[in-house]
């Protein structure tokens, strides 16, 4: 679709379009590439239906098998070979500082979709790693909740504390209602 300026496919165009191409043939979910990349699902799809009809042959063939003519190729290859868990291990670290500076820098559309893509390194990692088993699910819960002052273990002691000291139970509490709590 790459052919005049009006023409130009903007996944074609994109940095991370390799990246965009392999969640393509992986099946991910239109929305999912596109939140992740932060691009429309449209444009996804127009990629995926147009351009990659021309490429998809030459990312889904085989790999040829090597063959190894002694003991030691064998060592040599798996001694300079990086595994997919050494690669995902090193794409958690990149996404965890991507996403470090897009929290620093307030930055929310590029921290959802490195968020969506760090989740589902971390799923690769842990499958790859045996901890979470095919067919396996997780659910993460976020509390976001602030922890209540009243409710602290500490609470009761400071209020026998301040049962000798009126006056500063009444100032506490004062400032706590001005201050919403």
């Amino acid at each position: 679709m790459a052919q005049g300026k009006a023409n130009t496919c903007v996944i074609c165009e994109h940095p991370q379009r390799i990246a965009i191409d392999r969640s393509i043939t992986a099946e991910d979910s239109l929305r999912d590439i596109a939140t992740m990349f932060a691009t429309s699902k449209d444009a996804i799809r127009r990629h995926k239906n147009v351009c990659m009809q021309r490429t998809i042959p030459a990312l889904t063939a085989p790999l040829p098998v090597p063959v190894y003519q002694t003991t030691t190729d064998v060592l040599t290859v798996k001694q300079t070979t990086t595994t997919v868990l050494q690669r995902v291990s090193s794409l958690i670290d990149v996404l965890e500082k991507q996403a470090a500076e897009c929290a620093s820098d307030a930055d929310r559309r590029n921290m959802n979709g490195t968020a969506v893509a760090l989740l589902k390194a971390l799923e690769l990692n842990a499958r790859l790693t045996g901890e979470l088993l095919p067919g396996n699910q997780t659910a993460v819960q976020v509390n976001v909740n602030t922890p209540s002052l009243t409710t602290a273990p500490e609470w009761g002691v400071l209020m026998k504390v301040l049962d000798n000291h009126p006056e500063i139970r009444d100032e506490l509490n004062a400032a706590l209602q001005e201050a919403g709590l």
